[in-house]
């Protein structure tokens, strides 16, 4: 049985999504890294560029105690965000659309 997905489960599924793309991602960039030399290297369809640059950074660590830890150095901010978390009571199952379906597939527990 298939039933139309929720928003909130198609954003589950895009996060999901999102992250093998990122693992994906970051194993071809280690390979670029370790295997491609420094400058312009051609794909079928882009350039890659491997390029170091050099930047200036704040060292945290180099303030004085007293400057860590007083209160008047520190502000607060408000942040909001959107944390997904599985649903433990429905046998519900998050599955790729396939070709002629759509959305969540409900776990049949009777089938062999």
């Amino acid at each position: 049985m298939f039933m139309t997905r929720s928003p909130i489960d198609e954003l589950a599924r895009i996060r999901a999504e999102m992250g093998e793309l990122r693992a994906r991602e970051a194993a071809l960039e280690i390979e670029f890294l370790e295997n491609y030399g420094p400058g312009k290297h051609s794909g079928f369809s882009w350039e890659l560029y491997v390029e170091k640059t050099a930047h200036q950074i704040f060292d945290i660590s180099m303030l004085p105690d007293a400057v860590l830890n007083d209160p008047k150095y520190y502000s607060s901010r408000n942040s909001t965000r959107i944390r997904l978390e599985p649903r433990h009571d429905t046998p519900l199952v998050l599955t790729r659309d396939r070709p002629g379906t759509r959305g969540i597939q409900l776990a049949d527990n009777n089938r062999p």
